[in-house]
């Protein structure tokens, strides 16, 4: 059961739309299927590296979240800085794009989860639910097992959306034109709003 617990934390964790997935989209419909898979294997074991963090030292996390709230302004910063890159970046030809070797894009997916501001505070609300519904017990290998379904988990959904956006673009055209002014507005927006809740509610 721990393993079906971390599976769907990591599938319903990856299921918002968020820095991860948009990125697992782009760089499939900026490059190829391949691309995007590597970026989504890096991706998910970030996640299973956040949700260890996360157990290991969540009440840790928490108090130093409510101690500190002015922490909440590096997610709203971290959001803007990321939606501002992907509006004025200069996009390169999708056929420049392709000779990007398959390093860089799982190193690319390694930083960009570990640097998921959304990822531990999620983690440590998803554990604390389990916990007081009595459902969690991560004691020798079940942790191992809780673990390896968050990866599992995170690399599914991250999949189902690179799937989705291969088939989409095969049957769209254009849509690469737009794309990373539409993902740099959607984030900024998300900051924006996490903004407007931090300095007025």
């Amino acid at each position: 059961m721990q393993f079906v617990f971390g599976f769907l934390g990591g599938l319903l964790g990856g299921v918002l739309f968020g820095p991860i997935n948009l990125s697992a989209v782009e760089i499939t419909l900026k490059k190829n299927i391949r691309s995007g898979l590597s970026f989504s294997v890096a991706a998910a074991m970030a996640e299973m590296t956040l949700a260890t963090i996360a157990i290991l030292f969540g009440k840790l996390i928490s108090r130093r979240i409510e101690e500190f709230p002015e922490l909440k302004l590096l997610v709203i910063i971290f959001f803007l800085i990321l939606g501002l890159y992907f509006v004025f970046k200069n996009d390169k030809p999708k056929a420049d794009l392709r000779t990007g070797g398959k390093k860089s894009n799982f190193f690319n997916g390694y930083i960009l989860g570990i640097l998921n501001p959304q990822a531990i505070p999620s983690w440590i609300f998803i554990l604390a639910y389990l916990k007081s519904a009595q459902l969690l017990y991560l004691k020798s290998w079940h942790f191992w097992l809780f673990i390896a379904g968050v990866s599992i988990g995170k690399f599914l959904i991250l999949s189902i959306y690179c799937y989705l956006s291969e088939y989409i673009n095969k049957h769209v055209s254009n849509l690469n034109d737009y794309l990373s002014k539409g993902i740099g507005s959607f984030l900024i927006i998300v900051g924006l709003v996490q903004a407007i809740k931090y300095f007025f509610f």
